[in-house]
């Protein structure tokens, strides 16, 4: 089973500071600590997981092998320093957009500040390019057992200083390691369907890491402002239309808002306020399949606030031709009378 990234184990950045690395250590170490998790096995596993990450990346120089080699700085059964190294951080960056950028997709292009590899170094960390290299005193076997007299003594190399590499100057463009921060625009396409909170991966377009490591990811996460109109629930849209009273009462064809334009709604007489309407296919595209969802439109009968006299006058007649009360099963149900 491979190593996680001692950054991620760490949950910082692989340009944190010494001191958010032991802040980050004692939160986790905290968390994880045996004494607490008496019947949890894998939290011990994961406490050996964060000391030895925190080990290694609060010794100033560990921290830069492991920078520039990744794991394989201390394995001494591997002996290519030519080989993949770590990982770039993945970059996390919010976007906001309009709401019909949300339903059509868009392509927009964003400025993120990301680490590059440094230009001086090729982004090695080396002086001149150069990268670490196996220590040939030792061929990368920093500690030998030797035999005085009778008592194995373990003996340390010192032209590495128990290292096992040789590390060249360290690159003055870039301090050793071997990145840069760096403004740049990536072309970023938006789907159709996305909603606030959905993610959209770039491999490859994250922080760069020390050669020859690799990239991260950029992670776009959207975030769509409110419309007037519509509001989205899943792959549905809802929105409200008034109603006269009489298109309510005798039924009416009218038109709606859709994203796609005006649609025909028949309104059947006897419509009540709050009653839903579907039409179908004119919802949100849905972002992980085919189709689109539906338009849920729901009818809000409207009262004239200040009625003229001639208007007041049909009222009162209405009223005498509609005897029935609206209220009577409310009033049957508590026992009491309308």
């Amino acid at each position: 089973m491979s190593k996680r990234d001692y950054y991620d184990v760490l949950e910082v950045s692989r340009q944190a500071t010494l001191q958010e690395i032991r802040r980050a250590y004692r939160r986790l170490a905290r968390q994880y600590s045996p004494d607490i998790n008496l019947w949890d096995v894998r939290a011990a596993g994961l406490f050996d997981e964060i000391a030895e990450a925190y080990r290694v990346l609060t010794d100033p120089p560990a921290r830069v092998l492991y920078d520039r080699l990744g794991h394989r700085a201390f394995d001494p059964g591997i002996a290519d320093a030519g080989a993949q190294t770590g990982r770039g951080d993945d970059l996390h960056v919010p976007i906001e957009i309009d709401f019909e950028e949300a339903l059509r997709g868009v392509s927009t292009r964003l400025e993120v500040t990301r680490q590059e590899p440094c230009g001086a170094c090729s982004g090695t960390g080396g002086a001149g390019g150069r990268f670490a290299t196996r220590c040939p005193a030792c061929g990368g076997r920093p500690l030998r057992i030797v035999v005085d007299g009778d008592v194995p003594v373990p003996v340390r190399c010192e032209a590495c200083g128990a290292s096992g590499w040789h590390l060249p100057e360290p690159c003055p463009g870039c301090a050793g390691r071997g990145t840069l921060p760096r403004r740049v625009r990536i072309a970023v396409e938006v789907p159709p369907g996305v909603d606030t909170g959905a993610q959209i991966r770039l491999p490859g377009e994250g922080d760069a890491a020390p050669a020859p490591g690799r990239r991260g990811d950029l992670v776009v996460i959207t975030r769509v402002r409110p419309h007037r109109f519509f509001t989205r629930k899943g792959d549905n849209l809802y929105c409200e239309v008034p109603l006269t009273v009489p298109e309510a009462a005798l039924g009416a064809r009218i038109q709606v808002p859709t994203p796609d334009g005006p649609a025909v709604v028949t309104i059947p007489a006897g419509t009540q306020s709050g009653q839903v309407f579907r039409i179908r296919g004119k919802g949100c595209p849905r972002l992980d399949r085919d189709g689109r969802g539906d338009l849920f439109v729901v009818a809000r009968v409207t009262i004239p606030r200040n009625a003229d006299p001639t208007l007041e006058e049909v009222l009162r007649a209405l009223q005498r031709l509609w005897p029935e009360n609206p209220r009577a099963e409310l009033w049957g149900a508590s026992g009491g009378q309308a």
